[in-house]
């Protein structure tokens, strides 16, 4: 008795609040409201409308939209119930202090206050009702298919006579046999080796066929559509994913999502706490798979027990480790032989990067560079050596023919050395 005495009273509060937010709006939003029916001096834009609040024909206002949510939120000790954004039959459980839920708050046309069983139970039938439309329309659906598929083979089977027998029909030039029903397609040779000659999916009396791993076509309404099971996952992590904590792509994505395998979250590692909290997508527990190598660390002036960047040993001309530089995540941890930095790994390891978008830093060091001129250096001494070298010149030619050689068998001049050779002959010959 006094659990209902108490929802009796919460009921009538609430009825009373709605009751006088709901004149208040009654007196903003009237068409006699001086505030909006002003003159020009008077005129005020509407909350919410950049340019005011348009005339209709005759020089009335339009009627504003009322669909709106009430807020009640009562600072006082006793705790009363609120009502949120609106949303379509959205729930939230009612208590007080060191009370169990026994209330639910419903946000559907109305704020409709119900028990948590009756709630349940509703909410149990209601997704029965919903099951069991979806399985009538898939039977209609079938019944539909099955009855345009035999009216498709009556109209094959009398042109030709032989096949009525049979129950046989051709695709693409392969011989199908019909199952009673006309759902299913065997193949007639039955040889598994030319599966792919059979066609990916067709259509028969305008109805859709897909192809079995055998070779056989089954029709669309037969094939269970389970995008889980279809997609065949890959074992590498998500790129996506795992640097940002999220993927647009959800359960059809190709890569693993580990949510314990994400980059750590930037504002927890540079200032120890997050705003997100608990809700973050990103990791709040550093370990050397997610977090950079401590500089200082590595240099012997870090002594700083809660700190929380990585303390490992790493050669300072190790290469960058592209796992952690691209996803923020490495697999291998304390046990990696590269450098986990947030840089660039094709142009700190290559020196050139062809990602004209690349969003990791591009840093230069100068020991780096020191190694790269010395080497550039070293190059060029050798090119101009070998250039001026007869030996590797010859060599490289040797292909070439010798003009030596054929000095005694080129006939400059004609017999008796007169000028009869046909060199005298030409036009733009000159006699010395």
């Amino acid at each position: 008795m006094a659990e209902d005495e108490e929802l009796k009273a919460k009921i009538a509060t609430l009825r009373e609040r709605i009751k006088m937010r709901k004149q208040t709006e009654r007196y903003t939003n009237s068409p006699e409201n001086p505030q909006i029916r002003g003159g020009a001096s008077q005129w005020v834009p509407h909350r919410g409308t950049p340019y005011g609040i348009t005339r209709a024909r005759g020089g009335r206002y339009q009627a504003l939209h009322r669909n709106r949510t009430l807020v009640i939120n009562n600072p006082g000790p006793p705790p009363t119930p609120s009502i949120a954004e609106p949303a379509s039959d959205r729930t939230e459980p009612i208590s007080e202090a060191g009370d169990t839920p026994g209330w639910v708050t419903k946000r559907d046309r109305h704020n409709q206050l119900i028990n948590t069983a009756v709630f349940e139970q509703k909410t149990q039938e209601r997704m029965q009702a919903i099951s069991e439309t979806i399985q009538k329309k898939q039977i209609e659906r079938n019944a539909r298919q099955k009855k345009k598929l035999m009216k498709h083979f009556a109209a094959e089977h009398a042109l030709t006579q032989s096949a009525v027998f049979n129950h046989e029909i051709e695709v693409n030039n392969i011989r199908f046999r019909i199952s009673s029903d006309g759902s299913k397609l065997h193949r007639m040779d039955g040889n598994p080796n030319t599966a792919r000659s059979t066609p990916k999916q067709t259509r028969i009396g305008g109805v859709l066929f897909l192809r079995s791993k055998n070779g056989n076509l089954y029709r669309s309404g037969l094939v269970k559509k389970n995008p889980e099971e279809r997609i065949k996952k890959r074992a590498d992590l998500c790129a996506r994913f795992t640097s940002t904590g999220y993927c647009p792509h959800g359960p059809e994505c190709l890569y693993t999502h580990d949510p314990h395998k994400v980059a750590i979250c930037k504002d927890f590692l540079q200032k120890g706490s997050c705003q997100a909290g608990d809700a973050c997508d990103l990791s709040h527990d550093p370990n050397p798979h997610r977090v950079p190598a401590c500089v200082h660390f590595l240099r012997g002036k870090c002594f700083n027990d809660e700190c929380r960047y990585a303390h490992v040993h790493v050669n300072a001309g190790a290469p960058v480790c592209r796992a952690f530089a691209t996803l923020g995540y490495c697999e291998a941890g304390t046990s990696c032989p590269d450098r986990h930095v947030h840089e660039c790994p094709d142009y700190t390891n290559k020196g050139i990067c062809r990602n004209l978008k690349c969003p990791l830093p591009h840093v230069d060091r100068a020991g780096k560079l020191r190694k790269t001129t010395a080497a550039q250096a070293d190059g060029e001494d050798d090119g101009t050596s070998d250039f001026s070298s007869d030996e590797e010149y010859d060599q490289i030619d040797n292909d070439d023919v010798d003009s030596d050689d054929l000095e005694d068998e080129v006939i400059m001049t004609g017999q008796g050395g007169g000028p009869e050779h046909e060199i005298s002959h030409q036009h733009d010959f000159v006699r010395f």
